[in-house]
């Protein structure tokens, strides 16, 4: 049986405070992948961004990893990036680092091996950011 995690992006950035950075993880049916995310509500790396600046954000469970995998298995994961953001990558949990330099880009229905067991956050690049702000997107897993 495949098992889908479901996580969901709110982003709404632009010189404003991102103190709760909400991405909702939810986990449909049996752990048979071993993929667990390890919080209801990530945290945002950065506090504020700029209308028309680029960068990237860390998601992270504050002190701990965004995801756990118990096991080497490859994953899909399927989203759309909203305008304003150039890429979703997934990176090693490294405590107290806000790097998002390193990682591997994830695409959107392309099989991808997170090569368990270990622990993961996401980064999310952007560039140009709208005036209107930084949309929220959603990121579901399936073996």
């Amino acid at each position: 049986m495949a098992r889908v995690l479901t996580t969901v992006l709110l982003v709404f950035l632009v010189a404003i405070p991102v103190e709760a950075m909400p991405v909702l993880a939810k986990s449909h049916g049996e752990n048979h992948s071993k993929l667990v995310p390890n919080c209801l509500a990530l945290r945002s790396s950065r506090a504020t961004v700029v209308a028309g600046g680029s960068g990237g954000i860390l998601f992270s469970c504050g002190g701990s990893a965004a995801l756990t995998v118990g096991e080497s298995v490859r994953f899909r994961p399927f989203f759309t990036l909203p305008a304003g953001y150039t890429d979703l990558k997934i990176v090693n949990h490294d405590i107290g680092s806000t790097d998002c330099d390193d990682g591997s880009v994830l695409v959107s229905g392309q099989p991808f091996d997170l090569g368990g067991p270990g622990s993961f956050d996401y980064c999310a690049g952007y560039a140009n950011a709208p005036s209107t702000g930084l949309a929220s997107f959603k990121v579901t897993w399936s073996k």
